[in-house]
């Protein structure tokens, strides 16, 4: 009978401590983004998103106010003489806010100087992003392949529809590190004219 109560001794502390680490094994805590890849891509769908409907939806009333200021405007006169204005100016401010936390620094400058003011919308205009539908590119990289349906009415014309083609790279971070838009169906030459 010691003999027994021995091996219990010995064999039930241990049995007890395997459940315990099995159980503890085969559970999986799938809440941190870092052990969630959906969730990473969730925010870079979400990113994506906003930087299409802040680029593509106008007019934006405060975008076409600050960059008609003077103020916010370097000023080339007689003689080459230029005029720069005070930096950070609201202009920056109001582009840094809107766009650079979507991005990294290098592609900030390039998105803002490319697409921002490229596809600005004068006041009477009126723009609209709808339709995105935004892919994973099968990639050792982050990318991905979008389309998008912006709706443009020029003052006094009919609506018409312009279907926007392009691909974007994200980095580790969550930023988009390259944005490429492949075609906008003539929605730039729309705007200009």
């Amino acid at each position: 009978m010691k003999q027994v109560k021995t091996v219990y001794r010995i064999v039930i502390p241990f049995l007890i401590l395997g459940v315990f680490l099995f159980a503890v094994g085969c559970s999986s805590n799938n809440g941190g983004s870092e052990s969630n890849p959906n969730s990473q891509q969730d925010e870079n769908l979400s990113t994506l998103e906003a930087v299409l409907e802040n680029t593509f939806t106008g007019p934006n009333q405060e975008l076409n106010r600050l960059s008609n200021d003077p103020e916010n405007l370097t000023v080339i006169g007689k003689n080459s003489e230029t005029k720069n204005p005070e930096s950070p100016n609201e202009l920056v401010l109001y582009l840094e806010e809107m766009y650079q936390p979507h991005f990294t620094e290098e592609m900030y400058n390039e998105y803002v100087g490319k697409y921002v003011f490229s596809y600005q919308v004068k006041e009477n205009d009126e723009m609209d992003v709808n339709d995105i539908d935004i892919k994973p590119k099968d990639s050792d990289e982050i990318i991905y392949d979008f389309n998008a349906n912006v709706t443009y009415q020029k003052e006094g014309s009919e609506a018409e529809i312009y279907e926007l083609k392009g691909q974007t790279n994200f980095s580790e971070k969550g930023q988009i590190q390259e944005f490429k838009l492949h075609s906008d169906d003539g929605l730039l030459e729309a705007l200009e004219s």
